[in-house]
């Protein structure tokens, strides 16, 4: 992991000025990876004429594959799900394979960049077409980019800029340019979908599951000095009836066509179940009036309780666009941001069922906020505990970790009472300066209340603002296993 002063480190103090001249100007040499051409055929409606020679098969073989349905569901159950949306258009046989895949295959995976070797670890396959992909990156590991051409090289700064494409992913064939870190994510994760919500902070939180191949990338306290890149994230198929939306907000000078009018007509025909909302230092200095904005979700459903977390960040992106941009301005020598001020993202669900809707799909979204006053081991399992009880087992979840900086000395124990309480929950997670967050389900009111930050009095949301905090925005989908977890 590492903060602020990462950036620094890639000049290579000590240089001639000469060599850091033609250091930097090999590492802007930026390109986006291409889609495959099949992927790009289909996405812009065109024939693809391939120069290949026919292979001859057994007809009966053929003929068995294509119709029938369990051999057929078999075979493309090991395909990414890029491969899997373009098969299904083949016959009815694999259109219904495919539908079949996707309402089995609804595992989350986390995932992880290793800097070390330059490959993407995950802890399950992205067999299924993404709902969303969160990804948390520090200013280090979003910066880097690496050769389409070269050979794993030994860890170390400097050859990790001029390192093989991450591996396992490559160009069809090997382009000798360079590619930056998060597109290359992207392109494997969720290209051409536009669904990764990219959040750039100083310091990270990432406990995958035990038993993951993940796991001994797990972030703890002890690495957050340590200057090393960190890029990691959580990949969410998509499930039956929930729907992703992200609005992003570059300048704050027309907010009614921005945001309200946005929610307003997503609220028309959704619910709003879940809202994250992560703010950049630049939003605050050119706001008045601060997160007044967030009254309308309980003003659209005041008398449906929704979760919602969010922190102030450094930088966020959401999909190629953002990417495509930030890579402009690398090669531009500018600075290495989205420009985005505000990113409010939100998880619906429909109002209405439509009548042929038999087979229902669990999916709900809960919030803990774990308040500056509970800083003792004690109060922070009290907390996690209660919250645990109120809230049903779901045979998928993931969480996100939203975490003011000031609590980094509690960084280990918040984990450690999260995954006695969670044991099947991934997590993955960001410091920042100032947290958002809504208590769901609420928790009781005490007599002596935990300060929370100054702000004026906008509203009964208002109250969502505060400071050396946690907040733990939990999903969860699938197969309830237990109404409420374990009472402590």
């Amino acid at each position: 992991m590492a903060d602020e002063s990462d950036s620094g480190s890639s000049s290579g103090s000590g240089e001639s000025s000469e060599e850091n001249s033609s250091f930097e100007e090999e590492v802007i040499a930026c390109v986006k990876v291409p889609l495959p051409e099949n992927i790009a055929a289909t996405i812009e409606k065109r024939e693809l004429l391939r120069d290949t020679e026919p292979i001859t098969c057994n007809s009966t073989l053929v003929d068995n594959v294509i119709n029938n349905y369990i051999i057929a569901k078999k075979i493309l159950s090991n395909l990414p799900w890029q491969e899997k949306m373009l098969c299904k258009y083949v016959c009815t046989t694999w259109n219904s394979a495919i539908q079949t895949l996707k309402r089995e295959q609804l595992c989350p995976a986390d995932f992880v960049v290793d800097f070390k070797t330059f490959m993407l670890k995950k802890s399950y396959s992205f067999d299924t077409e993404p709902l969303v992909v969160f990804t948390f990156a520090n200013t280090t590991g979003l910066c880097i980019s690496s050769n389409c051409s070269a050979q794993v090289h030994p860890w170390s700064f400097q050859n990790l800029v001029n390192s093989t494409t991450l591996n396992p992913l490559h160009c069809s064939k090997l382009c000798g340019q360079k590619h930056c870190c998060i597109d290359l994510v992207h392109h494997y994760s969720c290209a051409p979908k536009q669904c990764m919500l990219t959040v750039r902070a100083g310091y990270l939180s990432y406990l995958p599951l035990q038993d993951s191949p993940t796991y001994s990338h797990t972030i703890l306290r002890s690495m957050f000095r340590k200057p090393f890149p960190f890029l990691s994230g959580l990949f969410i198929p998509v499930i039956p009836d929930v729907k992703f939306h992200v609005i992003n907000i570059k300048s704050n000078r027309n907010m009614q066509r921005d945001f309200f009018d946005i929610v307003n007509n997503i609220a028309t025909e959704r619910i709003f179940k879940g809202i994250i909302v992560y703010v950049t230092e630049n939003f605050l200095l050119h706001s008045e009036e601060d997160f007044y904005y967030l009254n309308h979700f309980k003003e659209l459903q005041p008398n449906i309780p929704y979760a919602l977390g969010g922190c102030i960040v450094e930088d966020t992106m959401y999909g190629p666009n953002d990417i495509e941009h930030v890579i402009d301005r690398v090669n531009d020598g500018t600075d290495f941001v989205s420009e985005n001020l505000l990113s409010i993202s939100m998880f619906t669900v429909p109002k209405t069922r439509n009548s042929d809707q038999t087979e229902k799909h669990n999916f709900d979204i809960f919030s803990l906020v774990i308040e500056s006053c509970d800083s003792t081991k004690a109060k922070i399992q009290k907390t996690i505990n209660e919250f645990s009880n109120k809230v049903p087992r779901f045979e998928h979840s993931v969480v996100l970790k939203l975490s003011c900086i000031g609590r980094d000395q509690k960084h280990d124990v918040e984990q450690k009472y999260f995954r006695d309480a969670f044991p099947d929950t991934r997590l993955v997670g960001c410091y920042g300066n100032g947290e958002l967050g809504i208590n769901h389900p609420e928790k009781p009111i005490v007599d002596r209340p935990c300060p929370k930050r100054p702000c004026p009095d906008l509203g009964p949301q208002i109250g969502i603002i505060y400071s050396y905090s946690t907040v733990f925005f939990y999903i969860g989908w699938g197969k309830i296993t237990s109404p409420q977890g374990p009472v402590a």
